[in-house]
């Protein structure tokens, strides 16, 4: 699990749009799902903070990922409220707020498939994920743990495979890429 405390190295103000940037998106995908709307979440250049890394824009999320993680998400989401509206001051030194945001930032890393990380935090960059998990007895014909066309530059792929039997002429991989870059 990852340490909360990676965002108590960031300076108030960065932590302060950090917050606030968190609690905007929970509540646009709240709200969304509520509309029961589906499209990309636009999100202006300036309401993004400094980021290691880039996000991949516009936001899509993964209704299926939202559904499961959306009382989880409401819960968080009000717990960071008092901060995002400058009701309650954010310190680096806040345990309560650290935890909760991070939460709030892992479920919609989990909605977005993407990493979000702050400029000055110690975890891998912001950018899209792509993660596949194959766990069989046996294959007797083609499985890929991914497989995509192309991965594009800032995107993380991760794959693991376990097999017990591979048939003949069977084929079992891990990652089949055809096109990595731009």
């Amino acid at each position: 699990m990852a340490d909360p405390l990676t965002l108590s190295v960031l300076g108030a103000a960065a932590l302060t749009e950090g917050v606030k940037f968190l609690y905007g998106q929970a509540t646009e995908l709240l709200k969304r799902r509520r509309e029961r709307r589906d499209e990309a979440i636009e999100v202006s250049p300036g309401a993004v903070p400094e980021l290691e890394g880039g996000l991949r824009l516009p936001l899509r999320a993964d209704d299926a990922v939202l559904e499961r993680v959306e009382p989880d998400l409401r819960e968080l989401r009000r717990r960071l409220q008092d901060y995002a509206d400058g009701v309650e001051a954010v310190a680096s030194g806040d345990r309560e707020l650290l935890e909760s945001a991070d939460a709030v930032r892992r479920l919609l890393e989990a909605v977005y498939g993407q990493r979000i990380t702050f400029r000055g935090e110690r975890r891998e960059t912001s950018g899209p994920v792509v993660e596949g998990e194959i766990d069989v007895e046996s294959v007797a014909g083609y499985a890929a743990a991914v497989r995509a066309r192309a991965v594009t530059g800032g995107a993380t792929v991760r794959a693991a495979v376990r097999v017990t039997e591979v048939g003949e002429n069977a084929e079992v991989i891990g990652v089949d890429v055809d096109r990595i870059g731009g």
